[in-house]
């Protein structure tokens, strides 16, 4: 159980470290900036399809102030709308622009780019993938569960 945890504690450490060479290699002279927050709330938007603003508070774990900062600066920059609901007139969903997918295709062209050089050509890199989404995905509910 060591060895697992060391290896746990391990994989940890090296996702951290990679985000931190991807945003050191990464250019982003053609990509809209964004602070961590707008970054995080646009990536759950984008894959929600459409969210409340409510919902997106509790999947990040932010205070609704701090979200209400983000959606305000992604509005501004033109790559989030805030549509009324169609059942009740005041319930919002928040939608990600066409901008915004245009954004996120330079962002992870830069990303790819960034670790397309180091990456095992025999990786299978789609289970990785798939494994750190679920991952996340995991530490998200239990966040959730335990708020």
């Amino acid at each position: 159980m060591v060895a697992r945890r060391a290896a746990l504690a391990d994989l940890a450490d090296g996702v951290l470290a990679l985000g931190r060479e991807i945003e050191f290699r990464h250019r982003y002279d053609d990509v809209i900036p964004l602070t961590l927050n707008e970054r995080l709330a646009l990536r759950v938007i984008d894959r929600a399809g459409g969210i409340a603003p409510s919902e997106l508070a509790d999947r990040l774990g932010l205070q609704r102030s701090n979200l209400s900062t983000a959606l305000r600066g992604l509005e501004t920059k033109g790559l989030v709308t805030r549509e009324h609901d169609g059942g009740d007139g005041r319930a919002v969903v928040v939608r990600s622009t066409p901008l915004a997918a245009e954004n996120l295709r330079r962002l992870r062209d830069g990303w790819a780019d960034a670790i397309a050089a180091v990456a095992p050509r025999d990786a299978d890199l789609d289970a990785v993938a798939r494994l750190l989404n679920d991952m996340t995905a995991a530490l998200i509910e239990q966040r959730r569960v335990d708020d």
